[in-house]
This record gives C-alpha cells, structure tokens and sequence, in this order.
C-alpha cells in the first residue's frame, strides 16, 4: 500500500495520528499542496476531487477520505484495537467519533469563512461571514456533547486511545496552530485531553 499525503492537511493528519497510535508503517507520498500537485492530471486519477489523503491499495485500485482509509486499516490491522476491545467500547468509540467528525467538519467552515488569515492565504476563496455566524451555535453545541462524554475518561472514548482521538486531535491541532483558536473555557475536560494528548509520540510526528 501506498499513502499519498500532505503534513498540512488536517483530513490526512488524521490518518498518519492513527497509523502511528497503530505503529504502522505505510509508505507515503507527499503531495505538495502549495504547488497544487493534487490538482495534477495524474492525481486526479487517484482522486477525482483532488483532495487528500489517498490510499492505493495492493490490487492498484485507490481509496479516498481519511474516514474510509483508517476503517480499511483497521480491517487488514485490527491489533492494536483503535475502535474499542469490546461491544460497548466499540459503541462509544464511534458516538464519540462521530460527534467529533460533525464538529471537524462544522468547525473548518466556521474558520475558514471567519478568519481573517483565511483571504491572505487562499485569494481565491471567497468568504461567507453569516456561514461561519450560522453554524458556530452547532458547533458550540457539538462541543459540549464531546465534553459531556468525556466525562472522567483518559480519552474520549475510554482508557485507551481511539479513531475518535485522532480524528479530533487533528482537527484540534490545525486549529490551535493555523486559527489561534483555542477550546472554549466551558469545555475543561476537553481543554485538558488537548493538553495530555498533544504530548504523545503520534501528536509529535511530522
């Protein structure tokens, strides 16, 4: 198999934070996402939407979207487990990841139509401000969902790290990082898993 990838890209973060939690080891392909190498003729075969990250597969085919990549992963690598040993981890592993993936992809449009980096870096994009006004209460309230589930949890779905971890770190990371945005002082719990998780090997890789 083969990852094709940029370091930049928060979708494709997400799937080198779960490869490296699973000590896995893919080669990858760095797509350079300044000069639009993932607009090219050639990936756009790979990928006919011209996004990252993309995973070719052993048979030659490829598969797009960083969601479906660590569910095959998981399948061909269950061990370590990322989705929970039993039923009930495994429930609330995809709860939590898939309130996480609803604020990720909510929140990236509230960014992306608010900051005022946004139109220094991305010319070409043109920004909604009332997007951004009209969905920032959602994700408000995505964000007390995941801190309520937290609770008391190492992590935020359980004693041990799952695809919920790194789908949010990665959202998370781009951010504190790109945004200056930080958790709400209201989300403490979350605020806290930042902080522990930043830290671990996965989160330190580059």
């Amino acid at each position: 198999m083969k990852l094709f990838t940029a370091k930049t890209a928060p979708s494709a973060r997400r799937v080198a934070i779960y490869l490296a939690e699973k000590g896995i080891e893919i080669e990858r392909i760095e797509v350079n996402l300044l000069a639009k190498e993932q607009k090219s003729a050639d990936f756009l075969k790979k990928n006919p939407i011209g996004k990252v990250p993309v995973l070719e597969l052993d048979d030659g085919t490829f598969l797009p979207e960083s969601a479906a990549i660590v569910e095959y992963v998981e399948e061909v690598h269950p061990n370590p487990p990322m989705i929970g040993k039993t039923l009930e981890e495994r429930a609330h592993a995809r709860a939590s990841e898939r309130i996480a993936s609803d604020i990720f992809a909510r929140m990236a449009l509230v960014l992306l139509h608010s900051h005022p980096s946004v139109p220094k870096n991305r010319p070409d994009f043109i920004q909604f401000p009332q997007i951004a006004q009209g969905l920032q209460q959602s994700v408000t309230q995505l964000l007390q969902q995941l801190e309520t589930r937290i609770a008391d949890r190492l992590f935020l779905a359980g004693r041990h790290p799952t695809i919920a971890d790194c789908t949010f770190f990665a959202l998370m990371e781009t951010a504190y990082m790109s945004f200056d945005y930080e958790l709400p002082e209201s989300c403490p719990r979350l605020r806290a898993w930042y902080g522990r998780f930043k830290t671990r090997p996965s989160a330190l890789i580059v």
